[in-house]
């Protein structure tokens, strides 16, 4: 098993090479929520947003879609609806829509035909942001929980035959469509973090001969050094306020956690141990988590972003790795058995669930609501990527049909 960490300190020494991958995702639904499990929903049929409004709370794991042809009727808004045919269907709630330029969409109640919601979303040059923006209302209004579908996503894919690869950082929409390249080089390219106003992305090039952390503005295309160029760093995490960028630097053979300013320099040592530091990631704006293997096997630590050796925070199972954080919600690589598979811890009730179906799952990265959580796998000896509900419930594939894809990561809410 090749972890994140594992597979970044074997790029450092210019071990490891992939096969040929293409950006490209194709979204494979690998598992719906029961309709006795989750809120039921019938979504009106209203154009291209009411399917992306389903594909949304389908992988939310918390509602089961009912089939618009269960109606036993036409559904428009603003129009009557027969109660009775619906409760027949078994929905508990109708989405009605419809868009003049404008998307107007309002939650009907099946038992009452109580209107509990309606809203109106702009228009925006993206459709699809209009219905994920719609997504977002619906699962905020029925969970109370704010909605992250209006987010994005950044990965990595390569190209080409081994040893000669162009390897590509990549944004999307939350669900893989409308990729874009941000980065585009032949050496390799690794491990974004996404900057707190989602407009920056930091990751590790190795254009220098060395990995090195930088910094591009999204916007323009403008780029930055902000590890110490004569000193090999990896796995970059933004701090909350944006300003500081926690890295796993090597010194003297080992590696160790640092803080640098997100502008570069200022670079300040946090850990002082033997063994391999890495993969930090901040829990609030004073305290890190990050993998240590100082006690043998991968665990999680955490410790003050002032400085400090940490305490081990991990201890269900042998092999704990790869923190992402997100709220109260804590995502992990766990080993159960011979299979490293996604774990979701609630920080707040202690409780822990298994969330993947893989044997070889890794670098999970938590939707900023904690809600689902994004991971790489392999699916049918390829690097594709994949999305679970922390509940365990849903589950859909994004792949590539031409390679692997991997280190995904998950952007905060958009503006």
């Amino acid at each position: 098993m090749k972890t994140k960490l594992i597979t970044t300190l074997l790029l450092a020494a210019g071990l490891l090479f992939t096969t040929a991958v293409r950006a490209e995702l194709v979204i494979q639904i690998d598992g719906d929520v029961d309709p006795d499990e989750g809120t039921r929903i019938l979504v009106a049929p209203f154009g291209e947003q009411a399917k992306i409004i389903e594909a949304d709370l389908r992988r939310s794991g918390r509602f089961a879609l009912i089939d618009p042809a269960r109606a036993g009727q036409p559904l428009q808004m603003g129009q009557p609806l027969n109660a009775e045919a619906l409760r027949t269907s078994g929905a508990q709630y109708v989405v009605l829509g419809r868009q003049t330029g404008s998307l107007d969409f309002e939650i009907v109640k099946v038992d009452d035909g109580q209107r509990v919601g309606s809203f109106r979303i702009p228009p925006h040059p993206s459709p699809r942001r209009m219905g994920h923006k719609a997504a977002d209302q619906i699962f905020q209004k029925l969970t109370g929980i704010r909605g992250a579908f209006d987010t994005r996503i950044a990965y990595v894919s390569a190209s080409g035959a081994a040893r000669n690869q162009t390897y590509q950082l990549i944004v999307s929409d939350s669900d893989g469509f409308n990729p874009r390249t941000i980065v585009s080089s032949r050496k390799p390219v690794m491990s974004p973090s996404w900057s707190p106003d989602a407009r920056q992305l930091a990751y590790v090039s190795y254009e220098s001969g060395r990995p090195v952390v930088y910094v591009q503005d999204l916007a323009s295309g403008g780029k930055r050094a902000v590890s110490d160029p004569n000193k090999s760093s990896i796995s970059p995490a933004w701090s909350p306020d944006g300003r500081s960028i926690a890295m796993s630097v090597s010194n003297r053979g080992d590696y160790d956690i640092y803080v640098a300013s997100a502008g570069g320099g200022g670079l300040r040592q946090i850990t002082n141990t033997r063994g391999i530091d890495a993969e930090p990631q901040w829990a609030n704006a004073s305290t890190l988590i990050f993998t240590s293997d100082r006690g043998g096997q991968p665990q999680l630590y955490q410790t003050s972003a002032g400085g400090g050796e940490g305490s081990r925070m991990s201890f269900s199972g042998s092999y704990n790795a790869g923190a992402s954080v997100a709220g109260n919600s804590l995502a992990m690589v766990r080993q159960n058995g011979g299979a490293f598979r996604i774990a979701v811890k609630n920080a707040a009730t202690g409780e822990e669930r298994t969330v993947s179906r893989g044997t070889l799952d890794e670098s999970p990265a938590l939707a900023p609501n904690g809600t689902m959580v994004l991971y790489a796998t392999d699916a049918n000896t390829r690097g594709s990527l994949a999305i679970a509900s922390d509940n365990g419930k849903a589950h859909q594939m994004l792949y590539s049909q031409a390679g692997d894809v991997r280190d995904p990561a998950w952007s905060p809410y958009l503006d």
